[in-house]
């Protein structure tokens, strides 16, 4: 058996990117709200009743239902078998 290499913290991360970029991944980050926050926690409590309070807004989600239903109601209907959908990009048919 041969010797274990000693590794940093950072090189085992490094070691690790490496491997996921190899595979064709790429890293993102995203920022999110801390809901641990009360300030962030009350603006988000604000805004969601100005959105619950506005006409305007329900009137953009009712459209948005109807035009979905119009689209879903011109498609054929889910017949697929459990391996996926028939001729789909697998090769699987």
């Amino acid at each position: 058996m041969g010797k274990h290499e000693t590794l940093t913290g950072a090189q085992r991360v490094a070691k690790r990117r490496a491997a996921q970029r190899a595979q064709g991944l790429r890293l993102k980050q995203f920022w999110v709200p801390d809901l641990r926050d009360p300030e962030v926690l009350e603006r988000i409590r604000r805004s969601v009743e100005a959105i619950n309070k506005s006409d305007a807004e329900n009137g953009v989600l009712e459209w948005l239902d109807a035009s979905y239903e119009e689209l879903m109601a011109s498609e054929p209907p889910y017949d697929w078998e459990p391996d996926g959908p028939p001729g789909d990009a697998s090769g699987k048919e």
